[in-house]
């Protein structure tokens, strides 16, 4: 069995990871999910946030494999400006979100722009699973052993849920003297889910309930993904029975729309 908390990549991935993350780089947004009031990231600073991020997604996919026989893809991919992967893993319909941070951080932060971006996609994740890469500081390079710390629910993200802070930008983040360049969600390793076996057995006996993401209220508006999605059918609707109009049959084709989305809205 894999030590969770003494996970090691071989060189061979750890290569990978560091041509990944150097190739991805220029590609990426330095301004991402529509944060253009920060800074733009240098494309150096883009490059090791991507190896951070790919090195924690190795090892999840490691973990699951060699502790659960689970086989979880990887993404090597390069994607263009202003697009990104779909989802980090997704097991039995679980979407998956993995994260990262260099060894030392004590805390899991999730971007409220990132939760907007995927929110309007209707691709929320539904888990966000949490690793710490251990980092050699006097040369700026990771060693290769990652550390699993735990994992928490897209229901947790939310004020006034007990073990998650609001955390707006240009706050420090508590109990340190970083400056926060986005407003975030954040939980402390303490408070994250820490039972990993009981975890995947969930996973991989249960779907997620739809209601998970359905009733997700948006960080920045309160609206429900639910709401978000009923407020843009009108709109879709308009646009197929123009479409429809055009070749004939025009209130047979307006009334069959409205009454295919009144369906859909009832869930019937």
């Amino acid at each position: 069995m894999l030590d969770v908390k003494n996970i090691r990549l071989s060189q061979d991935e750890l290569a990978r990871c560091i041509e990944f993350s150097q190739r991805s780089a220029p590609n990426q947004q330095a301004i991402e999910f529509g944060q253009r009031s920060t800074k733009a990231r240098s494309t150096r600073e883009i490059a090791r946030d991507n190896l951070i991020g790919k090195i924690a997604e190795v090892a999840f996919s490691k973990m699951m494999k060699e502790n659960y026989g689970i086989d979880v893809p990887l993404d090597f991919n390069y994607y263009p400006r202003g697009q990104w992967d779909n989802q980090d893993a997704v097991i039995n319909g679980w979407r998956i979100d993995v994260k990262g941070t260099r060894k030392g951080g004590h805390w899991m932060l999730i971007e409220w722009n990132k939760l907007n971006f995927r929110q309007r996609d209707n691709n929320l994740s539904h888990l966000y699973a949490m690793f710490s890469v251990d980092w050699d500081r006097a040369t700026d390079r990771p060693t290769g052993r990652v550390s699993y710390e735990g994992a928490v629910s897209l229901k947790k993200l939310r004020a006034g849920c007990q073990i998650t802070h609001v955390l707006r930008k240009g706050d420090m983040l508590p109990g340190t003297h970083t400056v926060l360049q986005a407003d975030n969600y954040g939980i402390q390793f303490r408070d994250l889910y820490k039972h990993l076996n009981h975890l995947v057995a969930y996973l991989t006996e249960q779907e997620p309930p739809k209601s998970l993401t359905d009733n997700f209220h948006n960080p920045y508006t309160g609206q429900t993904t639910a709401q978000i999605l009923a407020a843009s059918q009108p709109e879709k609707i308009k646009v197929a029975a123009k479409s429809e109009n055009l070749s004939g049959g025009q209130e047979t084709s307006v009334i069959s729309a409205i009454a295919a989305w009144f369906k859909t809205l009832l869930g019937k």
